[in-house]
């Protein structure tokens, strides 16, 4: 578990670090990891595309990464653990990569293509074996 993640910076004097302006929310959330096993519900004070700040019990231990879930905004993703301190915690969205371009109809159609020459070629071969196995069984 994360116990050692830096402290949130304090004081007026330290910059703006946040790659884009956080709206002020009071959202409830959950966050589980362990494949979902363990899990803990919070609440997303500030939300940006790229982050949160959640408030989550200080007995609960955070792992470095964990799935988010903001039912309200429909948010589902992992989230990877910057800082913590109490029972507040900063977190980063690892949104999926944008450079994969998603599948095309015609992607889609290709695959199913390949999928019905598979399909055939173990139909025929279970027919094969069916006509071993009844001349076996007449022997």
């Amino acid at each position: 578990m994360n116990s050692t993640q830096p402290s949130k910076p304090s004081g007026a004097d330290q910059p703006e670090a946040r790659r884009a302006k956080r709206e002020r929310t009071f959202l409830p959330a959950r966050i589980s990891f362990g494949d979902g096993a363990v899990w803990a519900d919070c609440t997303v004070t500030q939300l940006s595309p790229s982050g949160a700040r959640i408030s989550v019990a200080a007995s609960v231990a955070l792992p470095d990464r964990f799935n988010i879930a903001v039912p309200q905004r429909g948010l589902k993703c992992r989230a990877k653990l910057v800082w913590r301190k109490d029972d507040l915690a900063g977190v980063e969205f690892e949104l999926p990569d944008r450079a994969t371009p998603a599948p095309t109809v015609q992607d889609y159609l290709a695959r199913i293509g390949e999928l019905e020459v598979a399909n055939a070629k173990l139909r025929g071969r279970v027919a094969e074996l069916l006509v071993q196995v009844q001349r076996l069984t007449e022997g």
